[in-house]
């Protein structure tokens, strides 16, 4: 297929020189203390006391490793972190374990070679990454090895204690012959700094102070989890700001704090008479929640003050989520117009920093540029038009990205025989019934039979939503509907906007208990009517009963059909979460088309990267790609093969994990005594193995040089792919961005290739990779990233669906009690309940 050239430009840097002076490695750094921010304190109290020993100035990453260009005495050094500076605090030991030599840093610019010390080559870039970050975060109060920094220049509040602010993310990359800096706007949000009152009236919208006296017991667990961890100043009136103790975090919320008792030289003490008594002054606020810091510290709230420049690491709370996003929503001119400023206005100190300066680095202050390439996008097929026996071939033009339904009939439309409708929404029955009568014509028209199209329709509250779905399926089940039509088949479920426990419920419900598949649809939505949101339910609905909608006519199409495309991927929990498991999610094609689809799910230890079960899922998948083949395709039983090729899609995996997944992974699918062994075939037939890696938590954006050369949003089209100049000297990999833009500036998809044992070629793997972007079954446009690799993503995302006390599962009830509970992995392996329609797009 044809390839068009198109230049870019990246957001990437090129280090024009580098360290030509050894650093003297030192790894024992021992301050006994737990929190880097801490470390941080005692490390430059310590460098500023002994400025003859520590100059020049070594940089420190917050935990173990500390980088000098000289070669610091090792031993112990007593160090005074209080008002007495004749009072030792503290005791730092430092011992040297390396010397990182220019020719070791060298080393990073080429393939990794045979007796190249992975250890030595990671530290390297560790030095690397700390002399770039290191002045401008300190500058800007960040950790020293912090990746991003931010400014509350031009912050927007977000009005529930929080403030979305905008910075820079800076990391330094290897790539084939130079390293390369890779500069990004980022965004994060900050806790709003000022008084902790405030902030906890602002996060549950209360307006009077005395309702922080009684909050129940949901808010409560909402206002610990977000309060948790976050640093507070103590600030008593009158008191010099020289003598406030230094900030703290905050271990736990304590109900009525200043009541609390404790016992002082002993008398009993409340914490209320305490204040008041020492501090002599009146509390105004004794019976509100207070906080605990530490062990035992109790302070009352209004004495407390959130400090500047947290950030806040959990999930965005959805009553911020849209005011972020918008903010964060950078079209691609402004995006890289930012980044030009900041390097040439010297907002990360490449040119003044002590710490460049002495390694004697520098930067070019011009962007690289890069000659990409547009990939050819695969025609588009739809089944016969009314009329013709021949397919209907749709051409997608270059750098479009996207294509129309519109009188267009599916590839392998579905029957609708058995189906209900179940209304959670306050609507009029008219408005109801105009839409499920615009729905049936849609459907029609895209060529499925739909037997009854007035399906039996019931009204129920979201508040129960499973006594009406049982009601109806009780109807679906009766003599008139059961008889006639058969096993029900998909439920459609009209949902309030704000309905997500509703809507879990009815999730486990079809997908769980019943069997059923289930279709919602949001208000807000569906009451317009109009065809294309009928068309884009369509498209669901016919997936999730098994039919097909469009297929791709991909030069590849003799190799697919021969091949099982999977995509995996493991979602973790969200931050602080430490009893929550991670999820397990792997999709895999069955038929020659590769649209038809088994998946596995399964979840494991938290943060665990590792699929520990991936040998059972791909017995799982060989047997069904056999079954389905079996009972679908003439003449398969005589002659049961398996796929020629398994081509596996990873998501999820960061660099640092490349070799730890090539070691465990790859063995587990084709190992001697793991997956294609347990499914007992001979090993004369084994499929042979393509294994990419899809990466998406990544920075590096691209740019057209001519803005003619964009699409609408301005961003490069669908299709570029850039294989050269910034990629990865030890690894074979690509950068594909294959959707079009929408919003802000899109993020290419970065591809390494980890095992191929096809006769597939990196361009033939480039191009087969782009078409697979095509085949996401509930969009008419290519889609980030190949479809079974979006599927296994969406499948990580449904863990609340697959246990029945779905509700009891968010990051807010994990953490009601204080402490952390132990995770047990046989419960939630019990909680966790499969589907028995996981041969289905149940999971779109």
């Amino acid at each position: 297929m044809n390839r068009r050239q198109l230049n870019v430009t990246t957001n990437s840097y090129e280090i024009t020189a580098l360290p030509t002076s050894p650093y003297f490695h030192f790894d024992e750094i021992v301050p006994p203390c737990l929190t880097k921010g801490r470390n941080y304190e005692i490390i430059d109290r310590l460098q500023t006391d002994n400025a003859d020993v520590f100059n020049p100035r070594p940089v420190f990453d917050g935990r173990k490793n500390m980088f000098c260009r000289r070669d610091i005495r090792g031993g112990d050094y007593p160090v005074a972190m209080g008002r007495d500076r004749t009072k030792i605090t503290h005791k730092v030991t430092i011992k040297r374990v390396n010397v990182i030599n220019p020719t070791d840093v060298q080393k990073l610019l080429r393939p990794r070679q045979q007796g190249d010390s992975a250890e030595l080559n990671a530290m390297s870039l560790n030095l690397l990454q700390l002399i770039v970050r290191q002045a401008p975060n300190l500058r800007h109060r960040f950790p020293a090895d912090a990746r991003s920094f931010y400014v509350e220049t031009n912050a927007r509040d977000l009005r529930i204690g929080l403030s979305a602010w905008r910075g820079f993310f800076q990391s330094v990359r290897p790539t084939q012959g130079r390293l390369l800096i890779n500069i990004d706007v980022s965004h994060a949000a900050i806790y709003t700094p000022g008084p902790l009152i405030e902030t906890m009236l602002r996060y549950l919208e209360l307006r009077d102070v005395r309702d922080l006296q009684s909050i129940n017991p949901p808010n409560f667990a909402r206002l610990r989890t977000f309060l948790k961890g976050v640093h507070v100043a103590i600030v008593i009136p009158g008191q010099s700001r020289d003598r406030r103790p230094r900030p703290r975090p905050i271990s736990d919320l304590i109900p009525h704090a200043a009541l609390q008792e404790f016992d002082k030289d002993g008398e009993r003490l409340t914490v209320q008479r305490h204040f008041e008594s020492k501090y002599n002054l009146q509390l105004r606020h004794p019976r509100i929640v207070g906080v605990r810091i530490g062990k035992t510290a109790i302070i009352p709230a209004e004495f407390c003050e959130v400090i500047g420049g947290q950030v806040y690491r959990k999930k965005i709370p959805p009553l911020a989520q849209k005011a972020f996003l918008e903010f964060a929503t950078q079209k691609p001119r402004l995006r890289i117009t930012d980044i030009r400023n900041a390097v040439s206005n010297n907002t990360f100190n490449y040119r003044d920093s002590d710490f460049m300066t002495e390694a004697g680095m520098r930067v070019h202050e011009t962007p690289v540029e890069i000659n990409g390439e547009l990939i050819e996008p695969p025609p588009i097929m739809y089944g016969p038009s009314r009329g013709s026996n021949h397919p209907d071939v749709l051409n997608v033009p270059f750098k479009s990205g996207a294509w129309n339904v519109v009188n267009r009939r599916f590839w392998k439309p579905e029957k609708l025989g058995n189906w209900g409708v179940a209304v959670f929404d306050r609507a009029q029955e008219s408005t109801v019934h105009r839409f499920v009568s615009t729905l049936v014509t849609n459907l029609q028209k895209l060529g499925m039979t739909v037997m009854n199209p007035h399906p039996p329709i019931r009204p129920g509250n979201p508040s129960n939503p499973e006594a009406t779905l049982q009601e109806l399926i009780a109807i679906m089940n009766g003599p008139q509907l059961g008889q006639q039509l058969g096993k029900p088949q998909l439920i459609l479920v009209m949902l309030p906007a704000n309905a997500a426990d509703c809507r879990r419920t009815v999730k486990h419900w079809g997908d769980i208990k019943m069997t059923i598949s289930t279709q919602c649809v949001r208000s807000g939505k569906w009451e317009r009517c109009n065809d294309q949101y009928c068309n884009n339910v369509a498209l669901k609905i016919n997936s999730r009963l098994g039919g097909v909608n469009s297929a791709i006519n991909s030069p590849f199409n003799d190799v697919l059909k021969e091949s099982m495309v999977i995509g995996a991927d493991v979602g973790h929990p969200g931050p602080g979460s430490q009893n929550r498991p991670s999820v397990v999610g792997m999709v895999a094609t069955v038929d020659p088309d590769v649209n038809i689809m088994t998946s596995a799910a399964g979840v494991q230890e938290p943060r665990k990267e590792i699929m520990g079960k991936l040998d059972e899922m791909i017995v799982m998948a060989l047997n069904d790609w056999k079954g389905w083949r079996t009972l679908n395709i003439r003449g398969y039983a005589q002659n049961p093969l398996p796929p020629k090729y398994i081509i596996f899609y990873r998501d999820g995996v960061s660099e640092g994990e490349f070799s730890q997944v090539a070691q465990l992974e790859i063995p587990l699918i084709k190992g001697d005594t793991e997956g294609f062994r347990k499914s007992g075939l001979p090993e004369r037939i084994w499929p042979k193995l393509l294994f990419i890696v899809v990466g998406k938590r990544h920075h590096i954006r691209f740019f057209p040089i001519d803005e003619r050369d964009g699409d609408k949003s301005g961003n490069c089209p669908a299709g570029l792919l850039v294989d050269k100049h910034i990629t990865n000297p030890s690894y074979q990999d690509f950068y594909l961005q294959s959707h079009a833009g929408l919003l802000g500036t899109s993020r290419p998809a970065h591809y390494v290739i980890l095992e191929n044992q096809t006769s597939l070629d990196k361009q033939a793997v480039q191009t087969l990779t782009f078409h697979l972007c095509h085949t996401y079954a509930s969009a008419t446009r290519s889609v980030s990233i190949p479809a079974p690799v979006y599927y296994a993503d969406k499948i990580c995302g449904r863990l609340e669906f697959h246990c029945e006390n779905g509700a009891g599962l968010s990051d807010t009830a994990s953490n009601i009690t204080g402490g952390s509970p132990e995770f047990d992995l046989v419960e939630w392996e019990r909680l966790f309940k499969q589907t028995k329609l996981n041969r289905h797009k149940y999971f779109i």
